[in-house]
Formats: C-alpha cells, sequence, structure tokens
C-alpha cells in the first residue's frame, strides 16, 4: 500500500514523500479539525509565554543593571574592632577614605580585596581580617588597631605613637589619658623630633631607647601605679652613655620627682638590673606616697642598684627618717614535709 495502510480500524494516510525523508504530521483521519487546531495553538501560546518570560527576566537584569542594584556604596562601613584604646576619630578617617572610593560590585571577588589594600594604607590600621558585604548598607570590616604606646611633642601639640614606632594621625592638646592613667611622653632633641610625621616610622636611637622603656613600665606597672605616677616623660638621650655617674633614662614625673633606670631594656647590656625589677622598685616607691604609717615623700629613687635609693623630699636632714628598703623581700622557703624513709632495704 503506497498511499495508505489499515491501523486498528483507521485509515492512515502515508504521504509517499516521506520515503524520500521528508519530515511530514502523521495525522488519524478520525480526529476532529477542531482538535487538530486547539493543539496547534496550545503549542503556539506555549512558546509565546516562554518568550515572553525571557524577554522579562532579560529585562529585569538590564534594569537591576542600570540601577547600580548590586554596586555597594562604600560611604557606610560596619568596624568590628578588638579591646584595647583607640582614637574615636580614626573609625570616622577610615569611613571618610573608604567613600573616596568608586561604588563597587556586591559580586566582584575583588571589591574585598580594594577596601582591604585601602584600610591597610592608613597609619592607625595595623591589620584587616574579613571582608565581608552587607549589600546594601555597605560592608563589614574586621580591623585590629595598631596600639598606641607613648606620645611625642609635635610642636605644641602631642602626637600618639604605637608600640612598633610609627606616628599615629591625629594631634593633642596635652598627653591623652587612657583608663588608668596617661600615656608616657618620649623627650628628644629637636633633631629627632624633625622625624615625628603623621604615618612615619621613628628611627633615631632616641625613640627605639624610649618606646623600649615606655614597653617595660606598660607591661610592668599596675594601674594604680599609672594613677599615682601621673604624667611620666621618659627622658632616653643617655641610655647608652648610663654609668656610675650618668643616670641615663631618667623618668620625671609629677611632683616633681624623678628615676634613674639606667640604660633602656632593648641594649641588653651585661649586668643590668632587669627591666621588671626595676620597675617593681619603682612601683614600691610610688606606693610610699599613700597616706598612711609608711608614709615617705622623696624626690629621687634610683632604680639602677640591687638595693634602690631613696632621697627624700628636700635633701637629708639630721631630722630625716630612714629611707624604707625597696627591695622586694626575700621569698619564704617552702616547708616541703619530710619524705618518710624508704622501706627498701
Amino acid at each position: 500500500m503506497d498511499a495508505s495502510e489499515s491501523l486498528g480500524g483507521a485509515t492512515v494516510v502515508r504521504d509517499s514523500s516521506a520515503r524520500e525523508g521528508w519530515p511530514r504530521a502523521v495525522v488519524a483521519e478520525g480526529a476532529s479539525e477542531a482538535q487538530v487546531r486547539g493543539a496547534r495553538w496550545g503549542w503556539a501560546t506555549m512558546l509565546l509565554a516562554l518568550a515572553a518570560i525571557a524577554w522579562f527576566l532579560y529585562s529585569l537584569q538590564r534594569h537591576v543593571d542600570a540601577a547600580a542594584f548590586t554596586q555597594v556604596e562604600l560611604g557606610a562601613v560596619r568596624v568590628d574592632s578588638g579591646p584595647g584604646w583607640v582614637d574615636e576619630r580614626w573609625p570616622n578617617w577610615m569611613r571618610a577614605r573608604l567613600a573616596e572610593l568608586p561604588p563597587l560590585a556586591a559580586d566582584d571577588p575583588e571589591a574585598a580585596d580594594l577596601v582591604r589594600g585601602t584600610l591597610e594604607e592608613l597609619p592607625f590600621v595595623a591589620e584587616v581580617g574579613d571582608v565581608r558585604v552587607l549589600w546594601p548598607d555597605g560592608f563589614r570590616v574586621d580591623v585590629r588597631w595598631r596600639e598606641p604606646l607613648a606620645t611625642v611633642r609635635v610642636g605644641s601639640s602631642f602626637a600618639l605613637v604605637s608600640s612598633e614606632g610609627v606616628v599615629l594621625p591625629g594631634e593633642w592638646s596635652a598627653p591623652p589619658a587612657r583608663a588608668f592613667g596617661y600615656f608616657p611622653v618620649i623627650g628628644a632633641p629637636s633633631a629627632a623630633r624633625a622625624e615625628v610625621v603623621s604615618g612615619a616610622w621613628l628611627e633615631a636611637d632616641v625613640w627605639h631607647d624610649g618606646l623600649s622603656v615606655a614597653r617595660a613600665l606598660n607591661s610592668a606597672l599596675a594601674p594604680d601605679d599609672w594613677l599615682r605616677a601621673g604624667r611620666i616623660v621618659v627622658d632616653a638621650q643617655r641610655a647608652r652613655s648610663a654609668s656610675v655617674e650618668d643616670p641615663g633614662v631618667v623618668l620625671w614625673l609629677e611632683g616633681g620627682r624623678r628615676a634613674y633606670f639606667g640604660r633602656s631594656p632593648n641594649l641588653g647590656e651585661p649586668g643590668e638590673l632587669p627591666p621588671e625589677r626595676k620597675c617593681a622598685s619603682l612601683s614600691r616607691a610610688l606606693r610610699l606616697l599613700d597616706s598612711g604609717p609608711s608614709y615617705f615623700d622623696w624626690e629621687l629613687v634610683d632604680l639602677r642598684w640591687d638595693r634602690p635609693e631613696l632621697l627624700p623630699r628636700g635633701g637629708w636632714r639630721p631630722d630625716s627618717p630612714e629611707a624604707p628598703d625597696l627591695r622586694e623581700p626575700p621569698p619564704t622557703p617552702s616547708k616541703t614535709p619530710a619524705r618518710a624513709p624508704s622501706a627498701v632495704r
């Protein structure tokens, strides 16, 4: 049968051109014309709906890109920093620096690196951790600030210096205070003070020596010792020429008091008392100023010796009381019970 053949009682029209490989629709003669038209319109409607959805998604993406919905404005930054003293101006300066950058795309993998690199250029930032997008508000940044250790003079003002020796931005009319006292001031000659520029690393020996002493004081003195001492000026100009006659580093305290410190700890001179012992003697001398039966007003304490020397206020007079011994009391010997005799014969 060339033109048709019987299939289950229905006659199926088969075009002879199918033999030649041309695709033709196969329609049962028993189907109505309305059903055929409905099937065609159903497929056409579905194709039109899919095309409309695709066009809608494409248009929506174009509008999103045009409206910069994927961009993050850098004027709003949340800063997470650890404990420690922080100049309240630093976060504001950091946000202002980031606001100078163009808006960044939230899905741009290089955006976090650009934010991190920008923040690491700021002198008061020691380390930048995670940078996360808080779309659409901005970024959340983990920052570790540089730890201020001391202050230096800048003309008639003062600037903080980090423990690494970096001059931190921001000037103060007086040495700033922490919760337990003032940051010590490191004195230096005018030639060395020329290095004091915001963001600069201090290089002169007097800075290294003075910061070394400030670091020892910061780690060894208790908070109430700082309150007793008040403002401290570390004069380390002669730290490297200390001798029996030359006191080396001199600590100037409030109330006209001073302490001879000897060489600075960073020099590592043999025979020099450990800085912890010097600071412990200074602590005991400061506690003598508390009112009570042990009160002893002094104007000089020499911390360089095994037995520190005290000079009472106004110098020694016939009626001056005996200076207290600032040496640390010897440790009490432990009373370890004797071991029972061994039973081994």
